[in-house]
């Protein structure tokens, strides 16, 4: 399928090493390539950022794409100059915790990737024109519902000029589907199922307190692993005690979106193999190859301990999750136990 785009495009797509479409990419890229709405159903990994950023890089409209949080706007961001390489199309983010002098620049771009909120401030100030977009993206829309941010989705939508819509979501509910009906009445439903649930060997390990689990972090870590931690002041006092065994990144709420950016592009591009983060990196961190995922803290609730595995056994791949707890948090171990032979992964 990658054959049939411009030079331009396989070129950058060659080089990036898209030898060959996922199923996303296969059934997803042609309908919206050629101006059809579409509703995609796609589990995080499968490769559906880029079933939407070829169609809009190849078509060279102006379009308006947006995410649930920070971290994926930015991940967008970065898929998509790496596949537009070669053909010109200028990129703008406008995201939260950026200055506004910044983001005025960014308002000018062919392609505007950013959150609901931000979006909608921009808008407000007369700053960024809703109404050049041709061209309309929804990731992650069951997160949106999650958030409280679809009225915002609804309203940006609503002031676009976009006849194509493109709406990606993990799971579609009834809401999902209503929404996107709401905006593209012809729209293509797309459900994708190429993975089978996600192999993830889960292990748990009652420990006394700090000074075992930083031993056993140490003993554990054998791989591109993530630890999670629940507080920031632990983030860095963790990252102190295993920074002379591994190439060690971080990843908090108190970091400058600067920091975030370049800790996050060192842990993807391997140039550090353990990335030491709060809940932070738990959703919207897609990083494919993540050997294991390490809960140095337990996880405060069940949800959570889902999102944080999620991270790992990715496009196939197998992983591996390892729980440290206290006696305090053995019933909610007990009921975590329970719960992760019927869940999949997102």
């Amino acid at each position: 399928m990658f054959s049939n785009l411009s030079d331009e495009l396989k070129k950058a797509l060659n080089e990036i090493h898209y030898d060959k479409p996922t199923k996303v990419q296969e059934i997803a890229i042609p309908p919206f390539l050629a101006g059809e709405s579409v509703i995609v159903q796609a589990k995080t990994g499968s490769g559906k950022t880029a079933s939407y950023l070829i169609p809009i890089i190849e078509r060279g409209e102006q379009t308006i794409i947006l995410a649930p949080t920070r971290e994926l706007a930015e991940q967008v961001l970065y898929e998509g100059k790496r596949i537009a390489k070669y053909k010109g199309t200028t990129f703008g983010l406008v995201i939260g915790g950026v200055g506004y002098e910044k983001q005025e620049k960014e308002a000018n771009n062919d392609v505007i990737i950013g959150t609901p909120g931000r979006i909608l401030d921009l808008w407000g100030k007369g700053i960024l024109d809703l109404s050049r977009f041709s061209i309309a993206v929804v990731d992650e829309v069951d997160r949106m519902f999650d958030m409280g941010f679809i009225d915002d989705v609804r309203m940006i939508l609503s002031h676009t000029s976009a006849k194509n819509f493109g709406f990606y979501s993990a799971t579609v509910p009834k809401e999902v589907e209503d929404l996107a009906f709401e905006f593209a009445p012809n729209a293509k439903m797309l459900k994708v199922d190429e993975y089978k649930p996600v192999e993830i060997e889960h292990k748990f390990l009652l420990v006394r307190g700090w000074r075992e689990k930083v031993e056993k972090t140490q003993e554990e870590i054998k791989g591109k692993a993530i630890v999670f931690v629940n507080t920031k002041a632990k983030v860095d006092d963790l990252a102190r005690e295993l920074s002379d065994e591994f190439d060690i990144t971080v990843l908090h709420g108190d970091l400058p979106q600067s920091a975030r950016n370049r800790n996050l592009t060192k842990f993807r591009k391997n140039e550090a193999s353990v990335l030491i983060s709060t809940d932070l990196a738990a959703r919207g961190i897609d990083v494919i190859d993540v050997d294991e995922v390490i809960n140095f803290d337990a996880p405060r609730d069940i949800e959570t301990y889902i999102h944080r595995v999620g991270r790992t056994g990715r496009m196939g791949r197998k992983g591996f999750a390892i729980t440290f707890y206290t006696r305090r948090e053995e019933q909610l171990i007990k009921r975590i136990k329970g719960v992760i032979k019927t869940v999949e992964y997102d």
